[in-house]
């Protein structure tokens, strides 16, 4: 009797642990749905951290499904060096910088996720973040570039500027 209620509390114990390790998220392997779910739970910081995960290459396609998503995040990383912090944070225009970071190969493409506007410069308010409609706008550059470069899959294209020839920059 004392052997079976100890095999029964053993495996009780053991899938309570499995059951806590589905929440935890893991940032050298991480889930891009987990991650989206997370930032859109607006508890990023606490339930994360402060940095963004080791994405690779083989994460770009998944974090494409998420580009139409102009959703306003509570959190995100930005460059650990950045003291800059501009809110609110857009999904979509987070990827970007994700994607960007995976491309370049360097995580933080910039200081932070912000896309500014250089065509909208004034004295009085610098430049202008690029609105949601732009963003979603964007969002096709980076289905286009990833459908070319899926074709081809050279290190010229993957490091593409995609802003080249557009008015828009990381700030």
């Amino acid at each position: 009797m004392k052997t079976k209620l100890f095999i029964i509390s053993l495996s009780l114990i053991w899938l309570m642990g499995t059951s806590c390790q589905k929440d935890e998220f893991d940032m050298k392997s991480p889930d891009v749905d987990q991650f989206v779910s997370i930032l859109k739970s607006g508890n990023y910081f606490e339930k994360v951290g402060y940095g963004l995960p080791d994405f690779t290459d083989k994460h770009i396609e998944r974090l494409l499904f998420y580009l139409k998503d102009t959703t306003n995040l509570n959190e995100f990383p930005s460059h650990p060096y950045s003291s800059k912090y501009t809110n609110p944070k857009r999904l979509n225009e987070c990827l970007f910088w994700t994607i960007d970071g995976i491309r370049f190969g360097n995580k933080y493409p910039s200081l932070e996720p912000c896309l500014i506007d250089t065509s909208t410069y004034s004295v009085l308010t610098g430049y202008k973040r690029v609105s949601g409609e732009k963003l979603i706008e964007i969002s096709n550059l980076y289905i286009n570039w990833h459908n070319e470069y899926i074709k081809n899959p050279t290190e010229i294209l993957k490091k593409k500027r995609l802003f080249e020839n557009t008015p828009y920059k990381w700030n």
